[in-house]
């Protein structure tokens, strides 16, 4: 027993020294704090930047005009071919004109006769006349005479417009384009009928110029012309064409024509603008976008879309202050310039704001900020 003691009293010390010796006493330590979050930052600085809107539109011919025959008849001949170029009275369609040219002969017969007759009433009314101081022809007979030749005047300007309008006719037996411009495809073959008025032999368009129809709605109507008439100058400024592949058209156009009143329907006012078409690149029918520059800012600030949020209706940006923490500002933005928004209010020059990591810049968190000109370059 007395050995077991002085074991137990000598293991002891030697077991509390060796736990003091591997740390099982220590203190434990805390750990250290994550480091800031990255988010990519830009430094605002105002531009002149102009102000642009684009705007749905449609290509057509600036003049279309559908061909109808002015008199009815078979159809001879046709004297061009599908899609050329003409110019105003070139021959395109004959009809058939034997009937025409009869009805000329006929005419002429009739003018010759009425004229005839008249040539013998005149000769009375000459004869008579002479004799009336003497009392030699009753007076009767005198008036009679003039009455006679009057009526015959009458008929003989009747026929002479018969054989004119009988002319007219003919003449119609040739169709012939009445604008120059581009012919398309014939609407009806050679040997059918045609109907005075109502059958459409082709079509011909003035390709160059072209114009291009577009519709803005009223409020932003109403907002260029506040804009125009208190900078007191006129819509003038140049539009631009952008074609279907994304792609500027090389020449600009300018606005020709307003609409007197919106359409009740849409609540839009539709506009047209005239483009140069030299080359036939552009189309009627194409469906394209018109962009109008209505003002040019001095020292705009401009932000990625991707930089504002939107809560409950209003706008924030995430600002970077002074020792890197994040302020939510609220913002007003005004026109969207691709994909750029203009500040109206809540920021200015020099200030940073986030552009990307939006999700760890909240409100009084301190960040780590990496310049977006810089960020990812080696």
């Amino acid at each position: 027993m007395s050995g077991q003691s002085k074991f137990s009293s000598l293991t002891c010390p030697l077991l509390l020294g060796a736990l003091l010796a591997t740390g099982g006493c220590k203190e434990t330590s805390k750990p250290a704090p994550p480091p800031p979050p990255e988010v990519i930052v830009q430094t605002l600085a105002g531009q002149t930047t102009p102000l642009m809107v684009d705007l749905v539109a449609e290509v057509k011919a600036y003049r279309e005009v559908d061909i109808y025959p002015r008199i009815s008849g078979q159809l001879i001949r046709q004297s061009f071919k599908p899609g050329q170029k003409v110019k105003e009275g070139e021959l395109l369609f004959s009809i058939d004109p034997r009937a025409y040219d009869e009805a000329i002969i006929d005419a002429q017969a009739k003018l010759a006769e009425a004229e005839s007759v008249l040539a013998r009433a005149r000769q009375d009314v000459a004869r008579y006349k002479p004799l009336l101081p003497d009392n030699a022809i009753p007076r009767q007979t005198y008036d009679q005479a003039v009455a006679y030749e009057q009526q015959n005047t009458a008929v003989a300007q009747a026929r002479r417009a018969g054989l004119e309008k009988a002319r007219l006719d003919r003449s119609y037996a040739d169709v012939r384009s009445p604008i120059s411009g581009q012919i398309g495809l014939q609407k009806i073959e050679v040997g059918a009928l045609a109907t005075a008025g109502q059958t459409v032999l082709a079509t011909v368009s003035t390709l160059d110029p072209v114009v291009a129809y577009f519709s803005i709605p009223e409020v932003d109507y109403i907002s260029f012309a506040k804009r125009f008439q208190a900078q007191k100058r006129e819509s003038k400024a140049p539009i631009d064409l952008i074609l279907a592949d994304g792609s500027t058209y090389a020449q600009s156009g300018q606005l020709d024509f307003t609409d007197r009143a919106l359409n009740p329907a849409t609540g839009t006012l539709t506009l047209r603008a005239v483009f140069p078409n030299p080359d036939g690149l552009l189309r009627p029918g194409m469906n394209t976008r018109v962009r109008i520059v209505h003002e040019v800012a001095q020292n705009a600030l401009l932000v990625p879309q991707k930089a504002v949020t939107e809560l409950l209706g209003k706008q924030f940006a995430s600002v970077v202050l002074a020792g890197d923490k994040i302020e939510q500002r609220p913002i007003r933005t005004g026109a969207r310039i691709g994909e750029l928004w203009l500040v109206e209010e809540g920021l200015k020059a020099g200030e940073r704001i986030v552009v990307e990591g939006l999700q760890k810049a909240r409100p009084g968190t301190v960040v780590k900020p990496l310049d977006a000109a810089t960020a990812g370059k080696p």
